[in-house]
């Protein structure tokens, strides 16, 4: 199903510009409106980041859904609380749908529109495709505005719980100035812990912070003597750490300390799922641990599609977004530090951080161009991918892919030896951009 406004993860784009321009949000709302109704949706629920634009387009979504939903406002809260309150109220007997106003680790300048459905998940391509036939025929949105309601995030944060760290833990957590912030400071309590970040500001989110900027995390661990650094993006649905030497936790070794964690309590995850990023050595770890692991594409709707279809209930990718379906339905960051701030403390402290798999060598290089190129109409990089795996076999694991987010060729290499990388990538980048005109 080919669709042109959703990508991986909802509609995003330059803020307040097509299709993501005022009017187009009240088109998009009243298309929402209309095709949640045909699906018998009685209740959206919309939260936002703190981008300066997040609450115009807010005002302008819920003037194009008029009163065609109810709409009930949950404020500037993580994605994840959307995503959890959406389950809830559907499994209360409301059915409903979910908003969130964000486009995630992306700059200030940049938004989206994220969908939920019931269960929590993100819209099904069916469902994105009626809402985008529905907005390609929506010649006015509706004038007539319905009264929203609000809704409190107390149920969400006293389901979450919170930690209490020990007095003499020290832990920087960096909230990246987007809607973690004033969540996590009621929920990551104790110990010896360092903000950055935590005030949520609409000019500076994930500006030289966040887990997509981990210098900062990293200078404030060594500085603080720290035993942990945490980082979360802008809308909260990932999670990244460090540990006391700089040293970066991936989504990979995360879903590992999880999983070793219920290993050692006798309830053992029935399966892993990873996605066509995930490192090598994860997999052989698993396999050595006896734990069944799977991969699918990138994004977490394709997760949540194969853990559904497995029956499991841990999932991962490498960025940090990690579903963990007994504590919500979603991808989590705050969910996710605290189960392994959790897991941490169970482990003595001399070999706290003694459980890291080694990962293979893998590299990734980003080939942004103006045209999406279907890798297939590459000549010049299909052969060079046909020349890497003749050349090294299953000792090499090549991803090509566009970004859905972004116009960037995403060029992934992972083999069992550096050189092996290096060489690989830069023939397949010499290759991608002669075919992309670069």
């Amino acid at each position: 199903m080919s669709l042109q406004y959703f990508g991986t993860d909802g509609i995003r784009g330059t803020a307040l510009q097509a299709p993501l321009s005022l009017e187009d949000c009240a088109r998009w709302g009243a298309a929402w409106s209309q095709v949640g109704r045909l699906a018998r949706v009685e209740e959206l629920f919309i939260g936002w980041d703190p981008r300066l634009s997040s609450e115009p387009m807010r005002n302008a979504f819920v003037h194009g859904c008029g009163m065609g939903l109810k709409v009930t406002l949950l404020g500037m809260v993580p994605t994840p609380a959307v995503a959890w309150t959406v389950q809830q109220a559907t499994q209360a007997g409301r059915p409903s749908w979910g908003l969130m106003i964000s486009a995630s680790h992306n700059p200030p300048e940049d938004n989206g529109l994220k969908g939920f459905n019931g269960d929590g998940e993100k819209l099904e391509e069916a469902q994105e495709a009626a809402i985008e036939e529905a907005y390609r025929h929506i010649e006015e949105p509706t004038t007539i505005l319905g009264n929203p309601a609000k809704a409190t995030l107390e149920p969400w944060l006293k389901h979450l719980g919170g930690i209490d760290l020990p007095a003499d833990f020290k832990v920087v957590v960096d909230c990246a100035h987007g809607a973690t912030g004033p969540a996590a400071k009621r929920l990551i309590r104790g110990g010896q812990i360092r903000w950055i970040g935590e005030t949520p500001d609409g000019r500076k989110i994930n500006v030289g912070v966040g887990s997509t900027h981990l210098e900062s995390l990293q200078a404030a661990v060594a500085e603080h003597g720290a035993e942990l650094g945490i980082a979360f993006d802008g809308d909260g649905d990932r999670c990244l750490m460090v540990d006391s030497a700089g040293q970066i936790l991936d989504g990979d070794q995360m879903l590992w300390l999880l999983a070793q964690d219920r290993m050692a309590a006798g309830d053992p995850p029935p399966g892993v799922v990873g996605t066509v990023m995930s490192n090598g050595g994860l997999e052989q770890a698993l396999a050595e641990a006896g734990l069944p692991f799977t991969r699918t594409p990138v994004g977490d709707k394709y997760l949540l599609r194969e853990m559904k279809a497995r029956g499991w209930d841990l999932a991962s990718e490498a960025s940090g977004h990690l579903i963990q379906k007994r504590i919500g339905p979603s991808g989590d960051g705050l969910a996710t530090a605290l189960s392994l701030l959790t897991a941490l403390l169970h482990r003595p402290r001399e070999t706290r951080f003694g459980w890291t798999f080694k990962p293979w060598p893998q590299r990734l290089v980003n080939v942004k161009a103006a045209e999406r190129k279907p890798v297939e109409a590459c000549p010049r990089l299909k052969g060079a991918m046909g020349d890497v795996e003749a050349r090294w076999g299953t000792g090499i694991r090549q991803v090509i892919r566009w970004s859905g987010t972004e116009p960037k060729l995403r060029l992934m290499v992972e083999a069992r030896e550096q050189a092996w990388v290096d060489q690989a990538l830069a023939e397949l980048e010499a290759a991608a951009r002669t075919d992309l005109g670069l």
